[in-house]
């Protein structure tokens, strides 16, 4: 199963939209999903391990597949594996 991992900030003005789009996909469609603030020890971690400069960054499958709003077209063919 895909799994989609968003690293966001409460402070970013971009990141509630990225939010409510990958929540609305999940709704959707079949895919794990998680929400990951920066600030926190697990955030962190992921940011020193794909070297994450800036957020929202979307991590699917263990990769860095978006930096910022994606478009929606994009972030469902990211989640449908085509």
């Amino acid at each position: 199963m895909v799994k989609v991992i968003i690293v966001t900030t409460k402070t970013c003005p971009y990141c509630p939209p990225a939010k409510n789009l990958w929540r609305e996909l999940k709704k959707e469609h079949n895919f794990e999903y998680e929400e990951v603030d920066a600030s926190t020890p697990e955030g962190q971690k992921l940011a020193k391990k794909f070297n994450i400069r800036s957020v929202p960054t979307t991590i699917i499958d263990d990769r860095i597949a978006f930096i910022g709003v994606p478009p929606k077209e994009k972030a469902i063919e990211a989640v449908k594996g085509d």
